[in-house]
């Protein structure tokens, strides 16, 4: 009968340990889902981040260059005063500014490869990009992105998206693609919302 104890309490330890091992493991995959939601919510607060403070500084150099050029941002979204076009401008910012961690982890390794290859042949460019790369890779890096970035998101929103809104949406005849001083001029201060997009979120992930 002692035996039979003794053989029941055995199979009961291993039971509890096969049970506590489980538990161990589900709480392990727990920890590593948090962990990884962790860093994708801050990833996304970085872009927010960037986006606002790009935003920002689009639409300070938007409304330097010309005061109407903010206000027809602002018609975009049906508010062509100069809050709307401010408004308008943070609101592009951050919803630009979400894809902007795709867009970094899709092109980083090329971009780094292209880098790589160019200092190797350039003496100047190496002296450059070695001191800014041991004190900030990560920032440097998505600041040269976000400037890339940037011009990309002017051209098709300077030069196509707000010319066929205000044309056909608002009934303001505008060329197509706006290929004025008034649109080149937009895809530079979208270049540096890009550059300022990049500069804070690689800021927020690096720090």
């Amino acid at each position: 009968m002692a035996d039979t104890d003794a053989t029941t309490g055995a199979d009961a330890g291993s039971s509890d340990d096969a049970d506590a091992s489980s538990f161990r493991n589900a709480l392990d995959s727990l920890v590593e889902t948090v962990e990884a939601l962790e860093v994708d919510v801050r990833e996304f607060e970085a872009a927010i981040a960037g986006g606002l403070a790009g935003g920002f500084q689009a639409a300070l150099v938007i409304q330097v260059h010309d005061t109407d050029a903010i206000r027809r941002v602002g018609a975009v979204f049906g508010v062509p005063t100069l809050d709307g076009g401010w408004l308008a401008m943070f609101a592009l910012g951050v919803l630009f500014a979400l894809p902007f961690s795709a867009f970094v982890s899709s092109s980083i390794d090329s971009f780094v490869s292209k880098v790589m290859a160019l200092s190797s042949r350039n003496d100047y460019l190496r002296k450059v990009l070695v001191p800014l790369l041991k004190r900030s890779a990560l920032t440097t890096t998505t600041l040269a992105l976000g400037n890339g970035y940037g011009i990309a998101v002017g051209v098709v929103f300077s030069l196509f998206v707000m010319p066929v809104w205000l044309t056909f949406g608002m009934g303001v005849p505008t060329m197509i693609p706006n290929l004025t001083g008034d649109g080149l001029f937009g895809v530079l201060a979208w270049a540096l919302y890009g550059g300022t997009l990049g500069l804070v979120y690689g800021l927020i992930l690096e720090y």
